[in-house]
């Protein structure tokens, strides 16, 4: 999955993980939930490092 793949907001809103508030980008799998930019970049790299086989993260910084 890509940022550019995801839908967002017309409005800003709060981010359901960090609660800033910009404007957001929708979940595709649960409706209603919606992510800012920085959030959905950490949750494309967890996914990733998943897909590698680890567990947890690996820090980036």
């Amino acid at each position: 999955m890509k940022l550019s793949d995801l839908k967002k907001t017309s409005e800003k809103d709060y981010c359901y993980k960090c609660g800033s508030y910009e404007f957001l980008y929708e979940d595709p799998n649960i409706e209603g939930l919606c992510f800012c930019e920085k959030c959905w970049e950490e949750r494309i790299k967890t996914e990733e490092i998943e897909e590698w086989g680890f567990d947890e993260e690996i820090p980036y910084e």
